[in-house]
């Protein structure tokens, strides 16, 4: 079978690892991190990618991402079937399921989540779950506010915008068993440490994205849209639908 796998440039170090170990042909196309930052634009280039997957012998096409802000919403099939994993962000995927993540989610529902991928190449954090935020924009912001408003009302506006990050209390680093482990460790902990979050440590689970690159697409936690069907947001604990 041959595949194309367009995914998130944070799961590079997985997708690369499985995708040497499949028995199928993979050719793998990252996008940018930050493109989670803007949604519309997120959906437009993996359409894009998709439809110039057409006519070149591929027999499916896996995607590196969840609905990500509803930036998958509305993605197309076109004449080959696309593959996806039902999640909100990645961090299913690291945790090697959704139930695992629902465990921990009701477990710790205060925790920001840090992969190798999330540490190496992010753009400033992102809200994880629903709403993405882009906290290299915060200085661009204080500039523009100062300039509109006088420099006490901007960095009002800005304390406003950073509000998200009170719902977090804890920092989790998942260790996935290779890179620059002690390097990510020292990352989130000193992260943790400066935000006054709890510093917890969780292991990675390959399953999920072993099976994206294995062809073994019955399960649970995958969908695979049809040609001529599109990803829809399912607005319940499925995440996705067809």
């Amino acid at each position: 079978m041959k595949i194309k796998l367009i995914s998130c440039e944070a799961l590079a170090r997985e997708f690369y690892l499985v995708a040497a170990q499949s028995q199928h042909v993979i050719d793998i196309k990252l996008l940018a991190f930050g493109l989670h930052n803007t949604p519309d634009e997120l959906r437009t280039t993996i359409q894009a990618e998709v439809d110039s997957a057409e006519g070149k012998g591929y027999d499916a096409i896996v995607l590196g991402y969840g609905l990500c802000s509803r930036g998958t919403a509305g993605i197309q099939a076109r004449s080959i079937p696309i593959v996806i994993i039902k999640m909100h962000d990645c961090i299913t995927a690291f945790l090697g399921s959704r139930a695992r993540y629902n465990e921990e989610f009701s477990a710790h529902p205060g925790t920001y989540y840090y992969s190798p991928g999330w540490i190496e190449r992010k753009e400033g954090d992102i809200q994880q779950g629903f709403i993405d935020i882009h906290e290299q924009a915060y200085a661009e912001h204080y500039k523009e506010y100062v300039e509109k408003y006088g420099e006490e009302n901007a960095k009002f506006l800005i304390e406003q915008e950073q509000q998200w990050y009170t719902n977090y209390t804890r920092a989790a680093f998942i260790d996935m068993g290779f890179g620059a482990i002690d390097e990510y460790r020292r990352f989130t902990t000193e992260l943790a440490k400066e935000r006054g979050w709890e510093y917890a440590e969780l292991s990675g689970d390959m399953s999920l994205i072993e099976r994206l690159a294995k062809g073994e697409w019955e399960s649970e936690d995958i969908l695979k849209i049809e040609p001529g069907q599109q990803i829809l947001e399912s607005f319940d604990e499925m995440v996705l639908k067809s």
